[in-house]
């Protein structure tokens, strides 16, 4: 179920997902993705970008995309605090290999998988910065929490 929702960015809504029955989420690891599952045929793809310690709470972001085939305009005009959505996974396809450094490069929504991965580099004390990308600043989730990283990240 949708236990909160908040907009980081214009166009982008952030939810917070937590199981019905109060349990504990699967694990994942930095890079993985859920499928959504959205009324009765839609099925889309999101990359969880909130903590993987935190088995209680899962979190996606999702841009309203203007040519939307549904997905999107299904979870910003459905999707609100208290609605329950089906989800499958994790699974990971994009998972971050070990290394001494990193350079993380992102642009708009691109973001979302990127946030735990520099998580991940951060407590592994692996050198990282990032270069994210958008058409403006208020078009770019998550630069409040990024910017506790200081030059680290280039916007």
């Amino acid at each position: 179920m949708v236990e909160c929702r908040h907009a980081p960015a214009d166009d982008v809504v952030s939810l917070t997902l937590r199981a019905a029955d109060g349990g504990e989420l699967p694990f994942w690891t930095p890079g993985a993705h859920i499928d959504l599952l959205l009324g009765d045929t839609l099925v889309r793809q999101y990359s969880l970008c909130g903590h993987p310690a935190d088995r209680d709470t899962w979190r996606i972001a999702v841009l309203r995309e203007a040519s939307s085939r549904g997905g999107s305009a299904h979870v910003h005009d459905a999707l609100h605090e208290g609605a329950p959505v089906r989800v499958r996974g994790p699974r990971n396809h994009f998972a971050l290999a070990p290394a001494p450094r990193y350079l993380f490069i992102a642009g708009g929504i691109g973001i979302t998988p990127i946030l735990p991965m520099i998580d991940q580099a951060v407590r592994a004390g692996a050198e990282w910065r990032l270069l994210y990308g958008g058409r403006r600043r208020a078009s770019m989730a998550f630069l409040d929490e990024l910017a506790v990283h200081g030059d680290r990240v280039e916007v």
